[in-house]
């Protein structure tokens, strides 16, 4: 217990080395001893319900949301944050997830799944060399269902890229199945209720080094464009570029545009893109016309352009 909330301001180092301190607490105070012999944590302790329903672990109980650290008394381990994988898949940069295998067919029962059960049902398909599994083998397609909590995780924190990400998702046959089989995917055909806005259907592809990814394209180094710090701004005509990552190399988040000394009217191509070792567009990419986007200027880079003039000047 914190014998900050007996004292305000008091601290186990307090009562350690003052022992009239230590005293005092004991005499005073119900929870003096837990104060005293316990270890002090600060931040909210998170109910195993509330963390259940988020897509957390049970065993993850008791955390402390602000130093990270798990007090259940059965399990004083280092919380590992949900989706987030092993040594080997946070080094190539693959979260986790899981999903059941589903009977329900239909569009009735899919609407069960949705709205009384919190599932989202989708299908698991595609090939995968690594398996023997064939994408002409339609009896490969497993029909599953994902919570609406592990979907809306990854979501929150990847938005739009979501479908651009690698997981290791564990397809179990019931919930009592407690090992699962474990497929390499990427989300596809993520649908949206048109009026709501809900995730209504995820679809999960199965991914392999030759199959080709859609990266989302990042901008670096806006502030050493001349136009872009003079309220200039891209259009972009492409947001995605496809690519394929080398086995046992890391999965960027994106690819980088490298926007140094871009001007007004300047036209972003291929050649700004920086690619990581390991990382490569598509053969069948057309590296001559491939456009990122045209640059176009606000009012201020305008009047600069015109000008040729210090938009500090403007100022004085």
């Amino acid at each position: 217990m914190d014998p900050g909330k007996l004292v305000a301001g008091l601290t186990s180092e307090d009562i350690k080395s003052n022992p009239e301190i230590e005293d005092f607490v004991r005499s005073n105070f119900q929870d003096g001893n837990d104060a005293i012999n316990d270890e002090v944590v600060s931040g909210i302790v998170i109910p195993d319900a509330l963390l259940k329903e988020f897509g957390y672990e049970e065993s993850n109980s008791g955390v402390d949301t602000t130093d990270g650290i798990n007090n259940n008394k059965y399990n004083n381990t280092p919380r590992i944050d949900a989706g987030l994988g092993d040594a080997e898949q946070q080094k190539l940069n693959i979260r986790v997830m899981k999903t059941y295998l589903r009977t329900e067919e239909g569009t009735r029962s899919c609407d069960h799944l949705r709205y009384n059960d919190s599932m989202i049902p989708g299908i698991l398909f595609g090939g995968d060399p690594s398996l023997n599994i064939l994408s002409s083998e339609t009896s490969s397609n497993l029909l599953v269902k994902t919570s609406w909590a592990e979907i809306q995780r990854e979501l929150d924190r990847y938005h739009r890229r979501f479908e651009s990400r690698v997981y290791d998702i564990t397809v179990y046959e019931n919930e009592d199945d407690l090992e699962g089989t474990v497929h390499r995917v990427v989300p596809s055909s993520v649908q949206r209720h048109p009026v709501q806005g809900k995730i209504y259907c995820t679809n999960f592809l199965r991914y392999h080094p030759k199959r080709k990814l859609k990266l989302p394209l990042t901008y670096i180094n806006q502030e050493e464009s001349p136009a872009l710090k003079r309220d200039g701004f891209i259009i972009p005509v492409r947001k995605y570029v496809e690519c394929f990552v080398d086995q046992g190399v890391p999965i960027p988040d994106a690819v980088e545009v490298e926007c140094t000394g871009l001007l007004v009217k300047d036209v972003i191509k291929i050649d700004r893109l920086i690619f990581p070792d390991g990382v490569k567009p598509i053969d069948r990419l057309n590296l001559k016309d491939f456009v990122v986007g045209p640059v176009r200027g606000g009012r201020s880079a305008a009047t600069a352009e015109t000008e040729g003039d210090d938009p500090e000047s403007e100022n004085e």
